[in-house]
Formats: structure tokens, C-alpha cells, sequence
């Protein structure tokens, strides 16, 4: 009869720690979604920074190039040459350097945040396959507790005939 109680007691002990190793990985799911979660939002206000960033300087560059420019007409002006010919192009040729430099920067910004927001999505994604993950451990633990009270059950039984059958009774 001791030996039916003691398997019973180990069955038992069994369930419960499956049970527990269940909600334990589903704590842990909750909290690593919850990590991925503040990590893809600091990803997604430092995306946002970049894009902001990229425009400020933008604008930084556009001014330097009015300054510049204006500049350049000065010299024209006060030289006396006119707006022809090679002065004509070298105020072009600036136009389109400095355009290329507002571009750049501004794609560098566009880019540099795209990249950061798929970091983002990334980083959710993979909080919640650890959420999901930790879900079906907890499901699955009560399978395994429910297996290892089926199974103390059985080994009772089994323990029980026998100790029946060798004359030792129940009393």
C-alpha cells in the first residue's frame, strides 16, 4: 500500500512540475514579447530621428548653398562679366552639386530609417514567436501532467495487483 502511495505522491509531483515548467516559459514568452516590443518602439523613435535628422541637415546644405551662390553672383556682378558662357556654367555646375548633396543626404536619412524601422518589425516578430512559443509550452504541460498521472495511475494499479497477488493485501 506504501508503494501505491509513494507512486501516486511521484505522479503527482510530476504533474505539478510540468504544470509549472508551463507557466514558467509562458512568463517568459510574455516578458521577451514585452522586450521586443519596447525594442522595436526605441527602434522605430530613433528611425524617426534619422529621417528628421537627414532633413535638418537638408536644410543646413541648402542654406550653404544660397550662401554660395550668392557669393558667386557677387563675384560676377562686381567683375563685370555678364551671365554667359562659362559663368553661366560654373553657377549651373553649383546648382546641381548642391543638389546632389541635399539628395544624398536626405536618401541616407530615408534609407538609414527604413533600415532601423525593419529592424523594428524584426524585433516584434521575434517577441512574439517567443510569446507564442511560451503559450504552447503551458498547453503542453497539462498533456504532460495529465501523462504523468495517467501513468502513476497505471503503475499503482500495476503495484497494487502485485502486492495482492504476493498475499500482502490492502490492510
Amino acid at each position: 500500500m506504501a508503494a501505491v502511495v509513494a507512486i501516486m505522491a511521484g505522479a503527482g509531483l510530476q504533474a505539478f512540475a510540468a504544470i509549472k515548467e508551463g507557466q514558467i516559459a509562458e512568463a517568459q514568452g510574455k516578458f521577451a514579447k514585452q522586450i521586443a516590443v519596447r525594442n522595436q518602439q526605441a527602434l522605430e523613435r530613433q528611425a524617426k530621428a534619422e529621417t528628421e535628422a537627414a532633413s535638418l541637415e537638408e536644410r543646413r546644405v541648402a542654406r550653404k548653398e544660397k550662401i554660395v551662390k550668392a557669393a558667386q553672383r557677387a563675384i560676377i556682378g562686381k567683375s563685370g562679366v555678364g551671365l554667359a558662357g562659362a559663368t553661366l556654367s560654373v553657377l549651373a555646375d553649383t546648382a546641381f552639386q548642391f543638389s546632389l548633396d541635399r539628395n544624398l543626404v536626405l536618401r541616407r536619412g530615408l534609407i538609414r530609417g527604413r533600415e532601423l524601422r525593419e529592424r523594428g518589425a524584426i524585433e516584434l516578430a521575434k517577441g512574439r514567436f517567443a510569446f507564442t512559443l511560451g503559450r504552447e509550452a503551458k498547453r503542453l504541460s497539462f498533456f504532460k501532467a495529465g501523462a504523468s498521472i495517467l501513468g502513476g495511475v497505471r503503475t499503482a494499479q500495476i503495484a497494487g495487483r502485485q502486492n495482492v497477488s504476493a498475499g500482502g493485501g490492502f490492510g
